[in-house]
């Protein structure tokens, strides 16, 4: 039997401020490993930002399978010596990858990603040691970083090309121009192609599921429209049999959806895999980092949610101002968020629950626009979660960033870091975000003492 010829995925560091794993894995690098498998590839799998390294100390893990990554202070670039936080690289200690890449064969190829720009350091470290490896192996970089700012990872990370856009779309020819090598199948109606192959994993703590790519909607601060330009959804029967497969060889309870738009007509594609799902794999616990479309939850949407076995709920509002979503992109309205709490809290979901996104730091934002959000979020029952905002190079938002900031963020993505808060209006500080969210915890906890309290009084 002919030997399939390996390629080496690769997740690179992270070198940040701050980084929490929110259910965070190499989803990309994970799909591609599937579809190369079918192509008649070999991948292989070098997460160097993985909470479950065999060689590795142990972390705590929450409850339903997220927590802290590792990390070791690193100095800061030169660039952000003005920002008094640590900085740090976060993942598996070099000697340990060094360890890893020492014991195993040379690839055909290394497919390396990248995730946020201003991450491109983490990218451009592991880089170099791969070439000390491997000198001579064909190298590719893609991922978000390559597909939005591709003239800058072409000249800061060493590698032979750089692919934009799905890597669906590029790779197999791009591997062919470099190793010679053709595919051996025909992909084209391949209904598994999200299906991510958790067997490369070290250890399957849940199952990350992408069961849609895209989105309808096109909003200013988003580049979830430019980078993936269709909006395509699988077949919920293809779905549900994804989660029965992955929970009958992992005994996973606990997903974590990585879709863009899961409720946009959740009638048609949400509700079927819940309630199929249900049926077929009971006990199922369900978590939405990425955030929902407010506007699709209507009160049997919120009822199919509960009885799934929703946990993690986030609502993506952004903002409570109508114009904002207008003058955005439209996704929803005040209304339509208010009405989605209602239904939430009526099927049994409580305010600590229902975690809300609110943008933070935008272009021309105020202080008083961020605390009329954060009050109107509070007053409707349910949890406001800011979120810094990064600018991103090729979103309709851009050229307001650009015209906010007070740092050459055209020139260096280490300035889109969030951390910064590079178009924010001066007012918009560290130590007002601080307050407003001490503020937000009072205010939550108080809610549930005194619903604690009636409970309590009624029992009685």
């Amino acid at each position: 039997m002919t030997k399939r010829p390996e390629l080496l995925l690769v997740n690179p560091w992270v070198h940040d401020f701050a980084l929490y794993d929110m259910w965070a894995k190499p989803m990309g690098l994970l799909v591609l490993a599937s579809r190369l498998r079918r192509l008649g590839w070999e991948p292989r799998l070098l997460d160097c930002l993985d909470v479950d390294h065999p060689d590795m100390k142990a972390l705590k893990r929450k409850p339903h399978a997220h927590g802290r990554f590792a990390r070791t202070a690193i100095p800061k670039p030169a660039c952000l010596q003005h920002v008094a936080r640590s900085y740090s690289r976060y993942g598996v200690e070099p000697e340990l990858i060094r360890k890893e890449l020492s014991s195993i064969s040379a690839p055909a190829a290394i497919l390396v990603t990248g995730i946020m720009t201003y991450w491109y350091p983490g990218v451009r470290e592991v880089v170099e040691i791969l070439k000390e490896y491997f000198p001579g192996t064909p190298m590719l970089l893609g991922g978000i970083y390559a597909s939005l700012m591709p003239d800058h990872a072409r000249e800061h990370c060493a590698v032979d090309e750089v692919l934009t856009g799905p890597g669906e779309e590029t790779l197999e020819a791009a591997l062919f121009r470099h190793t010679g090598i053709s595919a051996q199948t025909d992909l084209d109606h391949d209904p598994l192609e999200f299906t991510p192959a958790l067997d490369l994993m070290n250890k399957v703590r849940f199952l990350p599921l992408l069961t849609s790519r895209g989105c309808p909607f096109r909003c200013a601060y988003c580049a979830s429209g430019k980078l993936a330009p269709a909006f395509v959804r699988r077949r919920p029967k293809d779905v549900v049999d994804e989660i029965e497969a992955a929970a009958a060889r992992y005994g996973v309870r606990d997903i974590a959806l990585y879709d863009d738009a899961f409720l946009v007509d959740a009638h048609e594609h949400a509700l079927p895999i819940l309630e199929t799902a249900a049926e077929r794999v009971p006990g199922l616990t369900w978590h939405s980092p990425n955030g929902l479309h407010a506007s699709a939850i209507d009160s049997g949407t919120a009822s199919v949610m509960k009885s799934a076995g929703f946990h993690t709920i986030r609502i993506g509002l952004e903002s409570s101002s109508d114009q904002f979503h207008s003058t955005t992109g439209g996704k929803t309205d005040m209304a339509g968020f208010l009405s989605a709490v209602t239904n939430l809290k009526e099927v049994g979901f409580t305010s600590d629950r229902i975690g809300v996104y609110l943008l933070v730091g935008l272009p021309g934002q105020t202080r008083a626009r961020i605390e009329d959000d954060v009050d109107r979020v509070l007053r409707a029952g349910a949890l406001p979660k800011l979120a810094e905002y990064s600018p991103i190079p090729g979103t309709p938002m851009w050229p307001a960033a650009l015209g906010a900031t007070r740092y050459p963020i055209d020139k260096e993505p280490l300035f889109h870091n969030c951390t910064l808060l590079p178009a924010a209006d001066p007012d918009v500080d560290w130590d007002f975000l601080r307050a407003t969210r001490n503020r937000i915890r009072e205010s939550i906890d108080s809610a549930l003492a005194a619903k604690a309290d009636h409970s309590d009084g009624l029992e009685e």
